[in-house]
């Protein structure tokens, strides 16, 4: 194997791309939330800032998750139809996955806020 293949993420395979990108928001998560809590002084201050602040990291969450569905919508998502429709069968196959992909990543996202609000009506940090 070329060592250039290595470095490329580009020709990584897909599982590799995804394990790197989530060790590395992990990572980042990591170093922003001490961050944080450094500046703020304690733990507890942090808490406190994070609850006071979850009605408006709520709203923020909603109008990322608006800009990317509107992003996918009217840019992403008609040129994935274009390239399905080159497949040999048309893209049927794909676009039946594209359907399940989009509807599992619509209950994610619910799923993730669901939890977000219970946490925030539950008053735990």
């Amino acid at each position: 194997m070329r060592p250039t293949k290595l470095i490329d993420p580009r020709r990584w395979p897909s599982p590799v791309v995804f394990v790197v990108a989530l060790i590395g928001v992990f990572l980042l998560s990591g170093v922003v939330v001490s961050l944080a809590i450094q500046l703020m002084g304690s733990r507890e201050a942090f808490a406190a800032a994070k609850q006071a602040a979850l009605p408006w990291l709520f709203l923020w969450r909603w109008a990322c998750y608006a800009a990317l569905i509107l992003a996918w919508l009217k840019l992403w998502k008609p040129r994935v139809l274009a390239r399905l429709g080159e497949d040999r069968d048309g893209g049927e196959a794909a676009r039946e996955r594209l359907k399940r992909l989009e509807s599992l990543t619509l209950v994610v996202m619910v799923g993730i806020e669901l939890f977000n609000v219970l946490d925030w009506l539950g008053g735990r940090s």
